[in-house]
């Protein structure tokens, strides 16, 4: 009797295993898709990948994309700012040409922990920024129009002369 009590035993454990959800909690994750393949990842996961084609379709691993059909309008041209912004790199100062000519821009410099290292608003007419007084490495610099709220971030490398 008691090497039945233990049979049912290990047979309930197997089918509780197999019932129970998986699940993973993740501090970061993404997804991204190229020629009809989408690639899925979390951090703190093993190795897992989703691959397929119309046809077929091959995922492993906890982590399971939902899968959205998103149309694409268009819309995220209409807010970039069409600007550029020179040299790179630089050793001293940042010049950027294009934009409104009578506008207003704010800039904001982050470096690469995420500090804002400066933050101001500025005429187009003096549009320059000043990196001599930072330390040598890479910087990110947004820059958005005042009028139309147009934006772009620039991954400029601050060196020395």
């Amino acid at each position: 009797m008691p090497r039945m009590r233990f049979i049912l035993l290990i047979i309930y454990f197997f089918i509780s295993i197999g019932m129970s959800a998986q699940s993973v909690i993740s501090s970061s994750g993404n997804s991204t898709s190229n020629g009809g393949y989408t690639l899925s990842w979390t951090i703190g996961e093993g190795i897992i990948s989703t691959i397929g084609n119309n046809d077929i379709e091959l995922t492993q691993g906890f982590h399971q994309p939902l899968v959205i059909d998103v149309i694409a309008v268009g819309i995220e041209d209409d807010l970039i700012l069409d600007i550029i912004a020179y040299p790179n790199p630089t050793y001293d100062k940042v010049m950027f040409e294009g934009g409104d000519p009578i506008g207003t821009y704010h800039i904001r410099v982050v470096d690469k922990l995420g500090r804002v290292l400066e933050q101001k608003s500025m005429p187009f007419q003096e549009f320059v920024l000043e990196m001599g007084r930072y330390n040598n490495g890479t910087y990110l610099i947004e820059v958005v129009e005042d009028k139309t709220g147009k934006r772009k971030i620039f991954n400029i490398v601050k060196s020395q002369k």
